[in-house]
C-alpha cells in the first residue's frame, strides 16, 4: 500500500508561486508525483474531477499557525479527503516592484493569504504608507496586478515570479525566515503499511474521548504533534478535530485502535520523507 506511481499533483497559481515552489519540493521527495496541474484558486484545486490526484497546500505556518481553510477541508464533518504526503517549505518572500520604482512611492502591497501574513510585520515597519491587500486567488495574480499598474502597487512574491514578470526584488526574505508545512491532500485513500505520520479527523465533545484516543495512538507508537480544532456550531464544547501524530508503528494497529472511536476517521497514514 501507499502512494502509487504516476500521480498528478495540483498547485496554486503557477510554477513560480509559493505553492508552485512547495509542489516541486514535494515532487522531489515523492517521485510518485510525476505530473503537475495548476489552478487559479484553492476552491478550484480542491474540486477533484479527475484532473489531479492531490492538492499541495499549506497546513500551518511558522508565524501564524494553522491555515483554517486548508485544515477544514480535511477536518470538516463528512470530508472524504486524506493527507498523503508533506514537506516543509521556506518561503523566501520578496517585495516585487516595477523596475525603477522606489519603495517610498508604493501606496499598496498585494499578496496571497499565506505569504502575506508572514510578511505583514515587515511591510508595516518599512512601508507604513502602504495599504495591505489580501488577494484571494494566488501570488501569481498579485504579481500580474503589480506589473499592470502605474508602479505604485507592489506585490509579495517569489524570486522566480520576479523573473517571470520582469519585476525587481526591492527587498528579499521579508518574512523573517518563515516556513510552512505543506500537505498533499487527496480524495484517494492511500495509506502506508508502516506510516510515520498519522492524521485523525473527528467530531468530539467534552466526554474525555480525545484523551483516550491520544492514549490509544500512543500505545501504537505515535505521539501527538499538533491539534487543529473548529467549533461545530451545534453544541458547547463540541469541535471538529484534526490530530497530527508522528512515530513508528503499523497501519493495522492504528486502524484497530481507532475502531473503538465511532466519530474518528483515519485521514492520513503516510511516510514523511527527508
Amino acid at each position: 500500500m501507499g502512494l502509487k506511481p504516476n500521480l498528478t499533483l495540483g498547485a496554486l497559481g503557477g510554477p513560480n508561486t509559493f505553492g508552485g515552489d512547495a509542489s516541486r519540493e514535494l515532487m522531489s521527495l515523492y517521485p510518485e508525483f510525476a505530473n503537475i496541474a495548476y489552478f487559479r484558486t484553492a476552491e478550484d484545486g480542491f474540486t477533484f474531477t479527475g484532473e489531479h490526484d492531490a492538492m499541495c497546500a499549506p497546513q500551518q505556518m511558522m508565524k501564524t499557525g494553522f491555515h483554517p481553510g486548508i485544515n477544514a477541508y480535511v477536518a470538516d464533518q463528512g470530508s472524504q479527503l486524506y493527507v498523503i504526503a508533506e514537506t516543509t517549505h521556506v518561503y523566501h518572500c520578496s517585495l516585487l516592484l516595477q523596475p525603477g520604482v522606489k519603495m517610498e512611492n508604493v501606496v499598496e502591497v498585494r499578496g496571497h493569504t499565506g505569504s502575506m501574513t508572514q510578511c505583514r510585520d515587515w511591510i508595516e515597519a518599512n512601508l507604513p504608507q502602504a495599504k495591505i491587500t489580501i488577494v484571494h486567488t494566488s501570488s501569481h495574480e498579485a504579481a500580474r496586478e503589480a506589473l499592470s499598474g502605474d508602479g505604485t502597487i507592489a506585490s509579495v512574491g517569489t524570486p522566480g515570479m520576479a523573473e517571470q514578470f520582469g519585476l525587481e526584488q526591492a527587498a528579499k526574505d521579508i518574512d523573517g525566515g518563515s516556513c510552512a508545512n505543506y500537505w498533499a491532500i487527496s480524495p484517494h485513500r492511500l495509506f502506508s503499511d508502516a506510516p510515520n505520520r498519522i492524521v485523525v479527523a473527528g467530531r468530539f465533545s467534552s466526554d474525555g474521548a480525545t484523551g483516550r484516543l491520544i492514549a490509544a495512538l500512543m500505545n501504537c507508537g505515535y505521539d501527538l504533534r499538533s491539534t487543529f480544532t473548529k467549533a461545530s456550531g451545534e453544541k458547547l464544547y463540541e469541535y471538529d478535530y484534526l490530530f497530527w501524530f508522528g512515530g513508528h508503528g503499523e497501519l493495522s494497529a492504528v486502524q484497530a485502535a481507532l475502531g473503538s472511536f465511532g466519530s474518528a476517521r483515519l485521514a492520513g497514514a503516510y511516510e514523511a520523507r527527508d
